[in-house]
């Protein structure tokens, strides 16, 4: 879709992030949006800098939100890639930045690292691990934030905050029982959740249950062949629950709080596109590989514990908490695989391979954080200070046996010796401090320092499975520190507008699979080695905003400017024994930049108008376009609300994609979609849902999902879904 200048005049004048771009209903209308993550401190979304979002759990009824990418259907600047061929949803994209740049919580608790196996828009093992019905909101730090958050913070921070006993029940309301269900054409799925809470006086409870099934995701794709012309997507069978249970014993002042969370998906897939033939050339020789028969069967769960101390009170001493948590994470890649091999067309070997692959990651840790608030002269402090310590212990094993038509079997595939590991299994310890002041003048200007410091040392361990991989070096224990600064002003403009300015450093160490990864694929010709000499990313980070509020209208802008130092990225280095050489490397320079505007307005109590619109730029260290850098992009909705209906309709769009780091990569077409909804309940206790998307049925490509891909006969295998519903059912007593 080609926007003419009157149209982006439009999107302009309606301008608004998601966090304004929600329905809101009779019974939520007074209560104002608050968000804990931006400065670990409960405040006003209104009174946070522009670069703070929050998705609503109105907004993600809207998308009625099954998984990671629904959550920010409708935030522009904030992508999900995803490879719906197999592996789903691999992270979160902000800003252009994306993979375990991006601090992902759940409740203040780290999420897993996402592995995405040496490269690929999608991942190995994702962070599409919390289950949507279990939230309450989703809270959006856009940019670097390492002064309150750690290196995990260099792109921005994610934070999927669950529902809470006190989110449904109280002294006026002791008992809460819910049931929901949804179902999705789009991949034929269906969920259902129930949802129990009890309140007592000195005690409160919360249980809630999802069970999921459904198949693979639809797209536009029309070539139903059992080779590599597929574009219809692979035949795919996924189902997955969720327990969320959390307690609390204790008075107004002091409290005991425990949680337990188990999620876990399966999926099995039948990757066809994968079948047939392909051949890798070397000097004289080509080795051809048939195969007949690929079938993946893979799962993740993830299991939290967490146990803590919280205190209220009404002195300098506000809050103050302590938690300590577990959470593991065990995902597997497992694969049945039936192929011939041949040589300058002789046949030398036909075979069934069985692949046993897994991905874990054990964290324990302990945090605390405590706000305090006091008076010097005129001068009103509000600090927040805390410490963190974590333990991971990350593996990546992989075993293959081939068991081959003479009935003998082979630990050897593709040149390489199982059991291997592309890294070896890693210990990383963790250990910060970080405080901040907001200093509150009396004409209303704030100022707010941070700074953090933090330790990280990475230990790996080399065993014989790591050595059957040949790397050309070892890996050698690894340790930094940092300290990073932040500091923001902001200052009242008259009655409605408020004025934001931000500087922040960020900072990264090497993660546990770049500098140590070693794996050769002679299969498909390609060797990824080791990089003993890689150092911590950093970052710089400036934003300019301005914020208006009046009686029926609000509105933002936001401009940042970010560059990064020794960025990580995967080099190709040369040619050698007939294979190509990658290795991560060092990145001298990329920067960022961009800007987004944000704007609502209320006509009367029924009828409300919003929008939003995001642009960058970004560069890689050779000055050649950023690929993940997304295209123009923006929403443009209006909601009718009525006490007991409302109804809303919403346009998604993005530009053409025109800058690109290679000519023979695939430009991402412009396009826009409606969705449009409704709900209503025809009793207090019963509430019905039912979204239409792609209402034009169009084929359209997220930019995120295939950034940086060459430009294939096959595209349409990465086009999003056309037409599609979802509906839902609520009971609630």
């Amino acid at each position: 879709m080609k926007l003419k200048p009157a149209a982006c005049a439009v999107v302009m004048a309606f301008a608004a992030p998601a966090l304004y771009a929600e329905t809101v209903r009779p019974e939520t209308a007074e209560l104002e949006t608050v968000t804990v993550t931006a400065d670990r401190n409960a405040q006003k979304l209104d009174r946070a800098a522009p670069n703070v979002a929050v998705v609503s759990r109105q907004t993600l009824n809207q998308a009625a939100a099954a998984n990671l990418d629904d959550v920010f259907l409708y935030e522009p600047g904030v992508w999900v890639p995803s490879d719906n061929t197999r592996r789903g949803n691999a992270g979160v994209n902000i800003r252009g930045i994306d993979g375990n740049r991006i601090l992902m919580m759940v409740d203040g608790v780290r999420l897993p690292e996402a592995y995405a196996g040496g490269g690929g828009n999608g991942a190995i093992s994702g962070r599409d691990l919390v289950e949507p019905d279990t939230l309450k909101q989703a809270d959006i730090v856009k940019g670097p934030y390492s002064a309150l958050y750690g290196s995990d913070a260099l792109g921005g921070v994610v934070n999927l905050a669950t529902y809470s006993p006190r989110d449904f029940v109280d002294a006026d309301k002791p008992a809460f029982f819910g049931l929901k269900y949804g179902y999705h054409s789009r991949d034929n799925s269906h969920g259902v959740t129930a949802t129990a809470a009890g309140y007592t006086e000195n005690a409160e409870g919360l249980l809630v249950l999802t069970r999921r099934q459904g198949h693979e995701t639809k797209n536009k794709g029309s070539v139903d062949t059992r080779d590599s012309s597929r574009t219809k997507n692979n035949p795919q069978d996924n189902s997955g629950y969720n327990i969320l249970a959390k307690g609390n014993i204790g008075n107004e002042n002091h409290r005991l709080e425990a949680v337990f969370e188990q999620f876990y998906r399966k999926n099995e897939t039948e990757l066809l596109n994968t079948l047939g033939s392909s051949s890798v050339v070397r000097g004289t020789t080509t080795v051809t590989t048939t195969q007949s028969l690929a079938e993946a069967y893979d799962s993740a769960r993830r299991q939290r514990f967490g146990l803590g101390y919280r205190y209220n009170g009404e002195g300098r001493l506000k809050e103050a908490e302590v938690m300590l948590y577990r959470q593991q994470l065990k995902a597997q890649d497992d694969a049945v695989n039936v192929s011939e091999t041949a040589i300058n067309g002789r046949p030398v070997g036909s075979g069934v391979r069985y692949s046993d692959y897994g991905f874990d990651q054990t964290a324990n840790g302990i945090s605390s954080r405590a706000v305090a608030e006091f008076d010097t002269g005129r001068l009103k402090h509000t600090v927040v200070a805390g410490a963190e310590f974590k333990h991971v212990d990350t593996e990546r094993s992989r075993d293959s046996t081939t068991v081959n038509s003479d009935g003998s079997t082979s630990k050897t595939y593709a040149g390489s010796l199982y059991p291997n590991k592309t890294f070896p299994d890693s210990k990383r310890r963790t250990f910060s401090v970080y405080a901040q002041d907001s200093i509150a003048f009396a004409n209303g200007m704030v100022l707010t320092p941070a700074l953090r410091y933090e330790y990280e040392k990475l230990k790996p361990q080399i065993d014989q499975a790591y050595l059957n991989a040949n790397p050309e070096s070892l890996p050698q224990n690894f340790s930094d520190s940092a300290l990073t600064p932040s500091l923001r002003l902001s200052w009242p403009m008259g009655d409605v507008f408020t004025g934001f300015a931000t500087y922040s450093q960020g900072f990264r160490t090497p993660p546990f699979d770049s500098a140590t990864m070693s794996f050769s694929n002679t299969q498909h010709g390609y060797q990824i080695v080791p990089n003993n000499n890689l150092k911590p990313e950093r970052s710089n980070s400036f934003e300019l905003g301005l914020k208006y509020k009046g009686e029926n209208s609000k509105a933002q802008v936001t401009a940042f400017y970010n560059r990064y130092r020794d960025f990580i990225s995967r080099q190709f280095v040369g040619m050698a024994n007939g294979l190509q050489i990658f290795r991560f490397d060092n990145l001298d320079k990329v920067k960022t930049y961009g800007v987004e505007a944000a704007a609502s307005h209320r006509l009367n109590d029924a009828w409300h108008l919003n929008g939003s619109i995001a642009w960058m730029r970004g560069e890689d260290g050779e000055g050649k376009p950023l690929d993940t850098a997304y295209p123009l992009n923006g929403v443009l909705g209006v909601d009718y609300v009525q006490e007991k209906w409302g109804a809303g309709a919403k346009l998604r769009w993005a530009a053409k994609q025109k800058r690109v780091s290679d000519e023979s990569f695939f430009k991402t077409p412009g396009y826009g979609v409606w969705d449009i909804g409704a709900w209503y309940k025809p009793v207090k206790n019963v509430e019905l849902g039912l979204n239409l998307y792609n209402l034009g049925n169009k084929k359209y490509w997220q930019h995120v999902d295939v950034a940086g891909m060459a430009n294939t006969g096959v595209m349409d295998l990465y086009s999003m879904s056309g037409r599609n519903v979802a509906a839902t059912v609520q009971v609630k007593f």
